[in-house]
């Protein structure tokens, strides 16, 4: 027997038990760092040291910290941050501090706990160089312009409003960042007249100076000594020269492209397809500021490049990328012309051929003879050239496989009415609109009906409030009212423009939805406020 085999066993198991492991069970850590302590302290007046440490009850690690740890006022150099030991944070400050001014240091979710990875959100360390701290607050929120919605994580700037230059020249005197609500607080203010914005800062420089970038601000100034709170309404102006504002490849395979204003001829120029022929079919709004391109051909696009022109000169580069799995079953709908009262069937993407034999159209009992017609501009339309009797309706039948799609994928068993519905399938609405007192709300003003999609079903123009509009003959649905003023009469929302001093076009969303139903007549009355 090994005589060393007794002392090693016993190593070995003393070993094991010295081995420290985190504790196993128990509740899940769900408590943020706290502060337990500063040099300076909290609130102190008088700093001119070149250093914070922040003290904390736990160990802590930092995430994220470039862009998390907002300082107001900006300081001249940003400064390093590092954990010392396990629970501490320190800020080294890499230029003087501004004399008497007071300085927020946001900590926000830079600071997480080690364990479980909770921020220390809302923590804020205040420090001033002069003898007292500023008190003064502003608070509101930023809501984008075209929707209505909280405009979440955007720049709030102040500036003094002494000085000469502005948002597009000068850096801010305060700022901070708006939450996933819309609201924002600025703290520990001084007095005096500002002026106020808000900034989708695209390359971190405080300043509104990227065509891309989305801007707000207020046409008068403010004074931190006021606590009423204010609204800034974030838009994008229309550019003066054309680019495209949004490119994204739709579920289908669609490329829809936004442009900054109404296009011409758009054609777009392959830069990596070699072999084979592509074709593109343009689908255009109304408006011509959004087309969706149809492709002939989806084989190893997905990351191709394109030149986008419009007429011949080039407005971008963009790379075809698509993020979602097409559906393979397509969706077949019926639609009928406003003007000539002919029928056509819309799929959701270009259809390569129609099998009529796999197509029944029915007048209660007897067949009825039918030719399709496809379109020629994007291919997703054929037309029925057929006219039920009035008071009639037809039953189309579209069976598995009777439609292809273009780019692959069939319809599933599609059942289509064209002609006249029952009324007691269909419903009413009555909306009362008014101001509420104290409101000025000039019109003309647009009120729109949209259906869960966002599409806008139904619209009414109305010149001024109060105003009453009745709806017939609606699907049943649950459905949004929003108005919106058309103040240049041109019967769509109008943007904004920082240069010429404009204000984009009120938005105003009714909070609750609309549920029509088969059969009823459902009244609404809606006040409008000052706040959209």
């Amino acid at each position: 027997m090994n005589r060393f085999a007794p002392a090693l066993g016993a190593l070995l198991l003393l070993a094991a038990c010295a081995q420290v492991k985190e504790p196993q069970g128990g509740p899940k850590d769900t408590v943020a760092p706290q502060l337990t302590g500063s040099e300076p302290a909290n609130g102190a007046t008088h700093f001119s040291g070149s250093r914070i440490v922040l003290h904390f009850d736990e160990r802590v690690r930092l995430d994220r910290v470039a862009e998390r740890l907002l300082v107001s006022p900006p300081l001249a150099k940003r400064p390093d941050v590092q954990v010392r030991g396990t629970s501490d944070v320190v800020i080294g400050l890499n230029a003087p501090l501004a004399a008497n001014t007071t300085y927020t240091f946001n900590i926000g979710e830079a600071v997480t706990d080690l364990s479980e990875g909770n921020p220390a959100a809302g923590l804020a360390f205040v420090v001033s160089t002069g003898a007292y701290l500023d008190s003064l607050s502003v608070h509101g929120r930023v809501v984008q312009a075209a929707t209505g919605l909280p405009a979440a994580d955007v720049a709030v700037i102040l500036q003094d409003a002494k000085d000469t230059g502005d948002i597009r020249t000068m850096p801010p005197l305060y700022f901070t960042r708006s939450g996933t609500d819309g609201r924002f607080s600025l703290a520990h203010l001084r007095g005096g007249p500002m002026r106020l914005y808000a900034l989708r800062d695209r390359n971190g420089n405080y300043r509104y100076d990227l065509p891309n970038e989305e801007v707000a601000f207020l046409d008068s100034v403010i004074d931190p000594r006021n606590p009423a709170p204010h609204t800034l309404f974030l838009f994008m102006p229309r550019p003066e020269k054309q680019l495209v504002t949004a490119a994204k490849v739709l579920p289908e395979r669609g490329w829809q492209l936004t442009f900054a204003k109404p296009a011409k001829e758009v054609t777009l120029l392959s830069l990596d397809r070699e072999g084979g022929r592509l074709h593109w079919w343009p689908e255009w709004s109304a408006g011509r500021d959004t087309a969706t391109f149809w492709p002939s051909d989806t084989t190893l696009l997905n990351g191709q490049r394109f030149l986008v022109r419009e007429d011949s000169t080039v407005l971008d580069t963009l790379a075809y990328r698509a993020m979602a799995a097409m559906p393979f079953n397509l969706t077949v709908s019926a639609v009928q012309d406003p003007v000539t009262g002919d029928w056509r069937l819309e799929s959701t993407r270009p259809v390569e051929r129609l099998n009529l034999d796999h197509v029944r159209l029915r007048m209660d009992t007897v067949a009825v003879p039918l030719t399709v017609r496809p379109d020629s501009i994007h291919g997703r339309t054929l037309g029925l050239g057929v006219k039920p009797p009035p008071g009639r309706a037809y039953e189309l039948t579209l069976f598995p496989k009777a439609m292809m799609a273009v780019m692959g994928g069939t319809n599933d068993t599609t059942k289509l009415t064209l002609g006249a519905v029952e009324p007691r399938t269909l419903g009413k609405l009555k909306v009362d609109l008014a101001a509420d007192s104290g409101t000025v709300l000039p019109g003309p003003l647009v009120l729109q009906l949209v259906n869960a999609q966002g599409r806008t079903m139904r619209e009414a123009r109305i010149p001024a409030l109060p105003a009453t509009v009745h709806w017939a003959n609606l699907v049943p649905a649950s459905y949004t009212l929003r108005l919106f003023q058309d103040l240049n009469g041109d019967g769509r929302w109008t943007t904004g423009s920082y240069l010429r001093h404009l204000q984009p076009e009120r938005i105003f969303l009714d909070p609750g939805p609309v549920v029509v139903r088969a059969g009823w007549s459902v009244e609404r009355s809606w006040a409008l406020g000052d706040r959209p």
